[in-house]
């Protein structure tokens, strides 16, 4: 079955022609169709336009990347502990504000002799730490390549290359820290997701047996990570319906990738939505502004 992706900008209808995609599948579909939204509230909204107009006609779940990461993780970290050869106990997802106080009391050695930053309090370091390591998960770049990436990408004078070492090796400590007492961070359901649990042929393979298919709105919002998991689906032949806003780019810079998920466009059957009137501030302004 050759997916759908639905191309246009904003209040083009494109939510809507999703809509319409999964209505029409009412006759192929047995077991649910994993439906994502790019975040909380757009699920909330996407979800009761779907239960007024889908109903129950087709089965479906929602969900949003972040939420559908953890809850897998958490639903098969046994898997994860015969994989990776963990202490068996039930794993624990810790908020940011205890991520944060947990980590600073880690790292209080550390804070005193080489990973202090001229300029930033402890908390602001370890805050910052801890988000690269979120970023860096959410772009499938592995803990280990960290610190390697930051020496090259930024700039000599902001940090010295000795901070950024200290850094990715505090990361890594942290990492194992949680690791063997089944503490759950975002960042690290994030990396055992992409990194651990998603290659597993039995997950796989179960996944299949699981959903149906997909449907994506709003693709241009999700992280990199997201794409693999789509590859599966499309790989199996199975339903898929995408929804991408080429003048998006909403949250670049803060774990979208919007050119990576653009990449799942091949392949599909291209769906282009007018674009805005030329005499609407989008049409005159737009691509400017996603310049800017």
């Amino acid at each position: 079955m050759v997916p759908i992706w639905i191309n246009g900008p904003t209040r083009s209808g494109k939510t809507q022609h999703l809509i319409d995609w999964l209505l029409a599948q009412t006759t192929a579909i047995e077991r649910p169709l994993l439906v994502f939204a790019a975040n909380g509230d757009n699920r909330m909204v996407l979800a009761q336009r779907l239960t007024a107009t889908v109903q129950d006609r087709v089965p479906y779940t929602t969900t949003t990347p972040a939420g559908f990461i953890q809850s897998e993780v958490i639903l098969y970290w046994p898997l994860l502990i015969e994989s990776l050869s963990l202490r068996a106990q039930f794993p624990l997802k810790l908020r940011p504000e205890n991520e944060q106080l947990l980590a600073l009391q880690l790292w209080e050695p550390l804070l005193a002799n080489g990973l202090q930053v001229e300029g930033w309090q402890d908390s602001q370091t370890v805050r910052r730490a801890l988000d690269l390591w979120q970023l860096a998960a959410s772009a499938g770049i592995p803990a280990e390549a960290i610190t390697q990436r930051l020496q090259q990408g930024m700039m000599p004078n902001l940090l010295p290359s000795d901070s950024w070492l200290a850094i990715g090796d505090a990361l890594l400590q942290w990492r194992a820290w949680c690791l063997e007492r089944g503490l759950l961070t975002y960042g690290l359901m994030t990396e055992l997701y992409w990194r651990s649990l998603l290659p597993l042929p039995q997950y796989q393979t179960q996944l299949l047996e699981r959903f149906a298919g997909t449907a994506a709105d709003d693709i241009d919002e999700y992280s990199a990570i997201a794409i693999p998991l789509f590859q599966i689906f499309k790989a199996a032949g199975c339903p898929q319906s995408f929804t991408y806003n080429p003048s998006g780019q909403v949250r670049l810079g803060v774990g979208a990738d919007p050119a990576a998920t653009l990449t799942l466009a091949s392949d599909c059957e291209i769906i282009q939505l007018n674009q805005p009137s030329t005499d609407s501030l989008g049409y005159a302004m737009a691509d400017d502004v996603v310049q800017w």
